[in-house]
């Protein structure tokens, strides 16, 4: 039983990144949204006081019960905009704000 359901999320897991992977960056224009090295590249990051990436992570997977498969960074904001699998399989997607207090 434990087998199915651990077969069951690396099959949902891999249907999300596959998905994910698959959206051209075009596509994710439309949120403004880049991956980390995307925003490092288009300069993002300048100028501004953001809160580690690492501990948003570990803060929404501790609050969400469940796994980040992905991490983007969008504007206006800037916020974080996470893809969460939760332990029931369900997938939720979790805007954090990206900026310092």
């Amino acid at each position: 039983m434990r087998g199915r359901i651990t077969f069951r999320r690396i099959l949902l897991a891999l249907g999300i990144a596959l998905l994910l992977g698959s959206v051209p960056p075009s596509a994710r224009a439309q949120d403004n949204c880049m991956t980390f090295d995307e925003a490092r590249k288009a300069g993002w990051f300048a100028g501004i006081k953001r809160r580690s990436a690492a501990s948003v992570k570990k803060e929404v997977e501790n609050s969400k019960g469940g796994k980040v498969e992905s991490f983007l960074i969008c504007r206006p904001g800037p916020v974080y905009k996470l893809t969460v699998i939760r332990k029931n399989g369900s997938v939720i997607t979790v805007t954090k704000p990206a900026l310092a207090q």
